[in-house]
């Protein structure tokens, strides 16, 4: 069955083991986050190195499925987000700031940030090779992606300060953004995925900066003390330059 949408839906019997796995995932990443205090990087789990290194080796052995579009439909504005969800170019302008509505949405980050895995939303589609070839070929989808990742640093208390270095900065709101990431763990797992992103849509220039600016402000200045362990995992390791990402690690070594 599809979806309005053209999405090609999962078997209830399917629906309910995918949201049993992700549900079972998202509780032991949680205890992890909960169990004992974190203040330096650690050794990684053997789980989170799969993971990354799937990702940057490009998912060995996934195949690219011409038929499916929805990702490249979205973000030429063609289709909404499901379930329930809007365009966009209605999400853009209309979302920003509504931190209400992105804290407590459960269903567009997979719309907004599309990559070769499936989310929680069992109604989005994993991101097709040739999505992302297409998307970053018409200027105007791609400068959506660019877009989407500037609603979420606003969300988090960021702001890109120059788009071609990728160099952030505080927002104008950034103490209270700031206290609200350190204690929603789940934004956590959508930061992942962001960078995760940002490397399939030709914005790898944009991940070093991020988790550089992240670096600072957890270890140095101590004011996102809740991402640290998050920090030296997952989003370090996501960053598909390699040069950037052994800097990026010397630079945690810094504060064991």
């Amino acid at each position: 069955a599809t979806t309005k949408a053209g999405v090609k839906r999962k078997s209830p019997a399917s629906s309910v083991t995918t949201r049993a796995k992700a549900k079972a995932g998202v509780q032991q990443t949680m205890s992890g986050f909960l169990s004992g205090s974190f203040s330096a990087p650690r050794l990684r789990s053997q789980w989170s190195s799969r993971d990354t290194d799937q990702y940057l080796n490009g998912y060995p052995g996934k195949k690219d499925y011409p038929a499916l579009k929805d990702n490249l439909d979205f973000y030429m504005n063609r289709i909404p987000f499901v379930p329930n969800g809007d365009y966009i170019d209605n999400i853009l302008p209309y979302w920003f700031r509504n931190y209400d509505k992105l804290e407590h949405n459960l269903d567009y980050i997979e719309w907004l940030f599309p990559i070769r895995e499936s989310g929680m939303n069992w109604d989005a589609q994993e991101l097709q090779v040739h999505e992302a070839r297409a998307i970053c070929a018409d200027a105007t989808a791609h400068g959506r992606v660019l877009k989407s990742y500037e609603l979420m640093l606003d969300f988090y208390g960021m702001e890109l300060a120059n788009k071609e270095t990728g160099e952030l900065r505080r927002g104008i709101n950034w103490r209270s953004r700031f206290a609200h990431l350190n204690r929603s763990m789940h934004n956590y797992l959508r930061i992942t995925r962001i960078l995760k992103c940002l490397g399939e849509m030709d914005y790898q220039h944009l991940q070093a900066p991020f988790v550089l600016f992240c670096i600072e402000e957890a270890f140095h200045h101590g004011t996102l003390s809740g991402i640290r362990r998050s920090l030296s995992d997952y989003w370090v390791y996501v960053v598909k330059k390699e040069a950037e990402r052994k800097a990026l690690i010397e630079k945690l070594h810094e504060y064991r």
